[in-house]
């Protein structure tokens, strides 16, 4: 794991069009990088591979590529930094394919090239959400979830095609939002289906738990703990955030109060788990401390159904930092592949912000458990 940047303060880059996708750039332990993707109605919308120096508080693009259609999702490979999946629209159209990013050299450093079509994920009947990468090492597998269906699909990326595997429903009165891979166990994907989140078993290609109203009004986001098994956190449009032990679906063990409106993503840390982020059309990230809490530790609760939202807050959960830079609904955030202390956030207006943990909560998490 590499140390924390000397970056202390927030640092801006602005897209040309709307955006709402950002994720970051993986197997990179030299730079802090991300991708962002437009969502422009008329004009040919573009991904930039930007980059946070180390000691620097500019934001360089090293490199923009173009995507035709509006981006809705977009995800990078974990194990090929060049190869990524998008989710696009435009009028009357939807659809979903994997891309290879050029190499910068054929072109030139600052030229604007196309993405390299590898596959496209046909098959989809209704819009599609996102895609999911195999969230476990090297893998031909990856999913897609439209709001009806989930797709499984083996990728044969030497004869750019993608076939279907398998295929789910969770039927035409129940939409899917969008889901999230168990890291732990890779025959669970969750899916945000209107105010519940399902547990789908791939095996058996069947709902295998399920968390009813996990939010009072729509899921927007899960993620699930990537240090504890059977632990997760959704966020929703009734701005709230919970995390819930998906065998004790009866109760979240923790709640936060979330945002002043929708509460649009949220995501873990992925190296300190009790560090969360959250964004929302309130134009806000926040920071959060979440007391970790295992399975395990839960199961000696009482496990009868009650109402999700008479839940206590944890005795250390508390908002550890607000950042207001922004002027627009945020719709993506990310944490650094690179450094855990940076994050980067995305508004609707174009604006990236990357920002870093505050000094004093990196003590107070690194100090845990010393004399």
């Amino acid at each position: 794991m590499q140390g924390a940047t000397a970056q202390q303060h927030a640092s801006a880059y602005g897209v040309k069009y709307q955006a709402r996708c950002i994720a970051p750039y993986v197997l990179d332990s030299q730079r802090t990088r991300f991708l962002v993707g437009t969502q422009s109605l008329r004009e040919e919308n573009e991904v930039h591979l930007i980059t946070l120096p180390d000691n620097s508080s500019d934001i360089i693009c090293e490199g923009l590529y173009t995507h035709q259609h509006e981006i809705w999702d977009l995800a990078v490979c974990p194990f090929d930094p060049q190869l990524i999946s998008t989710v696009y629209a435009s009028v009357g159209e939807y659809g979903a394919a994997l891309w290879r990013i050029p190499d910068r050299s054929r072109g030139g450093y600052l030229n604007v090239l196309p993405l390299e079509n590898v596959a496209s994920l046909n098959g989809h009947t209704t819009t599609i959400k996102c895609t999911l990468w195999w969230p476990s090492g090297k893998h031909n597998q990856l999913l897609s979830i439209d709001s009806e269906n989930l797709f499984i699909w083996d990728l044969v990326t030497e004869q750019r095609a993608a076939k279907i595997q398998a295929r789910l429903s969770a039927g035409e009165l129940h939409h899917m939002a969008g889901g999230a891979w168990d890291p732990h166990d890779v025959t669970k994907v969750a899916t945000a289906v209107e105010s519940s989140v399902v547990i789908w078993d791939l095996r058996s290609m069947k709902q295998s738990s399920r968390i009813e109203q996990a939010h009072a009004i729509q899921v927007r986001d899960i993620d699930f703990n990537p240090k504890r098994e059977d632990i997760l956190i959704t966020s929703g449009d009734d701005s709230k955030i919970r995390v819930w032990d998906v065998k004790m679906p009866g109760m979240p063990l923790r709640e936060l109060p979330g945002h002043s409106h929708w509460t649009w993503r949220v995501r873990y840390n992925p190296v300190y788990e009790e560090l969360v982020l959250s964004a929302g059309t309130d134009s806000v990230v926040n920071l959060w401390h979440v007391t970790p809490v295992s399975s395990s530790s839960s199961s000696s609760q009482d496990s009868k159904p009650k109402s999700p939202y008479g839940s206590p807050k944890g005795p250390l959960d508390s908002l550890m930092r607000a950042y207001t830079e922004h002027e627009d609904s945020v719709y993506g955030i990310a944490w650094s592949a690179r450094d855990p202390w940076v994050f980067a956030s995305l508004s609707y207006d174009g604006r990236v912000m990357v920002d870093s943990v505050p000094q004093n909560v990196r003590q107070k998490i690194t100090n845990r458990g010393k004399p």
